[in-house]
């Protein structure tokens, strides 16, 4: 079970990040930074099933379930999606392969940046200025590339760590041992000079590269826009922290510090919401229009909101969507509408309040809407694929249930449906527009 403070921290810090790279394009596209505080996995591009990844392998880490709940957990979901759990491998997402990999990797970095922050305190460094190394604890067959350094006594800033602090490639067991001045000088013999910033070379055979002093850092979005990938990660970001993440122009700056949940609140999930019939979808000549111009909506809690050039302004300037994703979202406007008109909830965050609602897709399962208005008036909109995303987007300060029936504390609650499909179901409609 992981302790609070750090751990936590970082499980809660990393902003996900879907690509459709291969891991070799990974290695050779995305900086040690941005790997050190992003989660994604290679070829993982659909929003949805990247965010199921990363809820269970956090449960996972956080010692919430163990690796065969959350490896099935994970096949279960998969399977629902298409993928088959019978087919070996490890460019196969659903096998037994690739989610160890991904499940148990995923946990030992949280545990090592962790453990750099705790060991790299003013306070530890000064009792314990080196590490010793251990290579391959456990480990049948010792990789002899990681064998070579056993018993190899590192001090703590020597820049040789950066790139080889555990795990520094796919299921990588080494391990470090802080030890005193007094100890090392026992070993002298075992005391590495240390290695200069520019010849620290990558040793792992995958190109994998973990730099746990990067992990709580700002997020870096200018070298994600290297990868053409800044928008994707920004509204992510969005959707997850609601107004806790700050943009500058190349970075991000994120208060750890949660809001409630509806968890906390000991509400039901959005899976027993109501579903609303899918509005009819628009021109996007007509949207635009519209927006330019500018129009007032009087939402469901008695609030004037104006929708205007500011929504398509965070989607072609903020987010800087392609054109094809920006006409998708323009022909779904009377979602974004609806939402406000009909909400299911409202969440009051410190500069914005949340207004969702769910929808029935034509083809089966659900989708979602998310509009938020700041508290200086600007009004934008997010498409949720699945109740999984409803669900993350439901946190603030306070809420309100718009819609539903009367508690017996009092407070509205909303009423349960029943049965419901599985969460995250694609749509197969021509022309593949995901709210």
């Amino acid at each position: 079970m992981l302790r609070p403070g750090t751990q936590n921290d970082y499980i809660n810090a990393r902003v996900n990040l879907p690509t459709a790279k291969s891991h070799a394009e990974i290695v050779r596209d995305l900086e040690p930074r941005i790997k050190a505080q992003a989660f994604f996995s290679a070829r993982v591009a659909e929003a949805h099933i990247l965010e199921r990844l990363r809820s269970v392998t956090d449960a996972y880490s956080r010692g919430e379930m163990g690796l065969g709940e959350a490896r099935n957990m994970l096949k279960d979901f998969l399977k629902a999606e298409g993928y088959d759990p019978h087919q070996a491998g490890l460019r196969n997402l659903a096998s037994t392969a690739r989610l160890n990999l991904i499940i148990k990797q995923n946990s030992a970095m949280v545990h090592a940046a962790a453990e750099w922050k705790r060991m790299n305190s003013p306070e530890a460094r000064k009792v314990f200025p080196y590490v010793r190394y251990h290579a391959s604890v456990g480990s049948k067959v010792p990789r002899s590339t990681h064998q070579k350094y056993d018993g190899m006594i590192f001090r703590k800033d020597d820049p040789f760590l950066k790139n080889h602090t555990p795990p520094w490639d796919f299921q990588c067991k080494c391990q470090l041992e802080e030890i005193t001045e007094k100890e090392a000088q026992r070993h002298a013999g075992m005391i590495q000079t240390p290695t200069p910033a520019d010849k620290v070379t990558i040793d792992s055979e995958s190109g994998f590269v973990f730099d746990p002093e990067h992990a709580f850092e700002e997020f870096d979005l200018e070298a994600v826009k290297k990868a053409g990938m800044m928008g994707k990660v920004r509204e992510e970001a969005e959707i997850e922290f609601g107004d806790q993440v700050k943009f500058t122009q190349d970075a991000a700056t994120l208060n750890v510090k949660p809001y409630k949940s509806f968890e906390e609140e000991r509400l039901p999930s959005a899976k027993e919401w109501e579903a609303a019939p899918s509005p009819k979808r628009i021109s996007p000549e007509e949207a635009r229009k519209k927006l330019e111009a500018g129009f007032e909506v009087l939402a469901g809690d008695g609030r004037k909101v104006v929708m205007d050039q500011a929504v398509l302004d965070h989607w072609t300037q903020e987010t800087g969507k392609l054109e094809s994703d920006i006409e998708s979202r323009l022909a779904c406007l009377d979602y974004a509408i609806e939402t406000l008109l009909h909400p299911t909830e409202r969440w009051d965050q410190n500069t914005q309040s949340r207004y969702l609602k769910k929808f029935q897709k034509v083809t089966g399962g659900y989708e979602g809407c998310m509009v938020v208005v700041t508290n200086n008036g600007k009004c934008r909109t997010y498409f949720l694929p699945n109740v999984t995303k409803i669900d993350k987007s439901r946190s603030g300060k306070s809420y309100e249930v718009i819609t539903g029936v009367e508690s017996s504390t009092g407070r509205s609650t909303t009423q349960t449906t029943g049965t419901v499909a599985a969460p995250g179901s694609t749509d197969d409609r021509s022309d593949n527009i995901t709210p």
